[in-house]
């Protein structure tokens, strides 16, 4: 068995229904070739670095899973076919990568733009930006 990942960028105002379209569909393919979907993440809202069909933010999804070496290239054919044809609208971009069976499968989930909490105090000072936040430094105009 080979190991894969396809990161999803989506666009922002995904669905849970959407979602769970996707997550079903990746578990019916790896099934029906004999192999297995053992990671399925939301990552959530990010801001992206440049506009990707006209989104500023898009949600990320991170699909892990195994399928015989003898189905993948069955397996990525349907699966650009469904992105291609069914997912056009919901996927706006996506990769696979081949994962190294020798390596941890941990990975560090990003933190997305809706979990962010705080406010401009907060986020002056983790930036070391403290001397906006003295009254004493303003100009008097």
């Amino acid at each position: 068995m080979l190991r894969y990942e396809t990161l999803m960028l989506t666009n922002s105002h995904i669905t849970k229904d959407e979602l769970d379209m996707l997550e079903s569909f990746f578990d019916k393919l790896a099934a029906s070739i004999n192999g297995k979907m053992f990671v399925f993440d939301n990552w959530g809202k990010q801001r992206l670095a440049y506009t990707v069909k006209k989104n500023d933010y898009g949600t990320y999804v991170l699909v892990r899973f195994e399928v015989p070496e003898s189905a993948t290239t069955a397996f990525f054919k349907e699966l650009e076919s469904f992105f291609k044809i069914k997912c056009n609208e919901i996927v706006l971009r996506h990769v696979n990568v081949k994962l190294d069976p020798k390596k941890s499968a941990e990975y560090r989930k990003p933190e997305s733009v809706n979990s962010r909490t705080g406010n401009l105090d907060s986020f002056i000072r983790e930036n070391k930006m403290d001397k906006f936040l003295d009254s004493s430094n303003r100009d008097e105009y």
